[in-house]
């Protein structure tokens, strides 16, 4: 198949997984009604169930439900990544058939296992999905999470198999974007996965973004892209990575998962808390990240809108 790099060369909100009862249930009204103020701002894309979304938190069947229900209710309206990584290739492969037969655009997949994984292993599985599935796939690498760090020769060997077209790097290492692209074909579009070092990552030639900032300024996170990615102009996208830094920095040193849960309820649009035993923010943290948010809201409302691209 095509590799299709258009797809990924935009900006994909990783929402957090709504709950209620105590984090028991997924609140599917909830998350429905954040992708609807993802829509309304003009965001191009969200991802379900990535590591924002609690990847590992829900059952096969509640992440089936959802995503279905989130197809649905997109409707083309705006593209739907799943995060659809799990334990064993058996299991990857039936979550990623699943949203690809409801509709869903494309899948995000990093190397989940108890055991650390070979580089034989972890080929073996991509190779299995990919050829299971004709969606997009996004290669994750994130080792943060998994304890799996795939080094840039080995993404490129992942890159050639057909219908994997994006890498999400999530180290935070700087040298990684310029070291992947100069391995990888044109047809492969990088995404800046590790927040405080996205306009680095663009830069260098990242051309997709998965950030969490945008669940809260999205419209001035749009018009960072932009300017980074398309207009490539490095003073406006300086000026604009000014404003958005402090919430990104918080995000990467506090965990995107509990940044997301818990700046949401500060704004005052709740989901619920992570599901246990994750927990939400503490308290001091709490405040240094409702603090953020102000300065944030101040900084947007004060900023003249300019059109962007998306």
């Amino acid at each position: 198949m095509n590799k299709q790099t258009d797809f990924w060369s935009r900006v994909f909100t990783f929402l957090p997984t709504p709950t209620k009862d105590a984090g028991e249930s997924i609140d599917e009204k909830r998350l429905l009604e954040e992708i609807d103020f993802q829509i309304a701002n003009g965001v191009p894309g969200i991802c379900i169930f990535g590591s924002t979304g609690g990847n590992g938190s829900f059952s096969d069947e509640e992440m089936r439900k959802t995503t279905a229900a989130v197809a649905k209710h997109a409707a083309g309206r705006i593209s739907v990544v799943v995060g659809t990584g799990a334990r064993t290739t058996s299991e990857c492969i039936s979550l990623s058939r699943h949203a690809q037969d409801v509709g869903c655009d494309g899948v995000m997949i990093l190397p989940v296992s108890y055991w650390p994984l070979t580089e034989d292993e972890v080929l073996t599985h991509y190779e299995r999905v990919s050829a299971a599935i004709n969606v997009p796939i996004c290669v994750y690498n994130n080792p943060w999470t998994t304890g799996v760090d795939m080094k840039p020769d080995f993404l490129a060997r992942l890159a050639e198999l057909d219908n994997i077209n994006c890498i999400k790097e999530s180290t935070g290492d700087l040298s990684r974007i310029s070291a992947i692209r100069r391995l990888v074909s044109s047809d492969v579009t990088l995404i800046a996965g590790w927040e405080s070092t996205c306009m680095q990552a663009f830069m260098a030639g990242a051309a997709g973004w998965a950030p969490v900032c945008t669940n809260f300024a999205p419209k001035l996170a749009l018009q960072f892209f932009d300017a980074a990615t398309r207009k490539r102009d490095a003073v406006l996208s300086r000026d604009l990575w000014d404003h958005l830094f402090p919430l990104c920095e918080f995000i990467c040193a506090k965990s995107h998962i509990r940044v997301a849960h818990s700046g949401l309820e500060i704004v005052g649009r709740p989901v619920g808390p992570p599901r246990a035993p994750m927990k939400g923010l503490s308290a001091d943290d709490r405040a240094k990240l409702s603090s953020i948010l102000t300065l944030l809201d101040n900084a947007v409302s004060a900023k003249p809108r300019v059109a962007a691209a998306v």
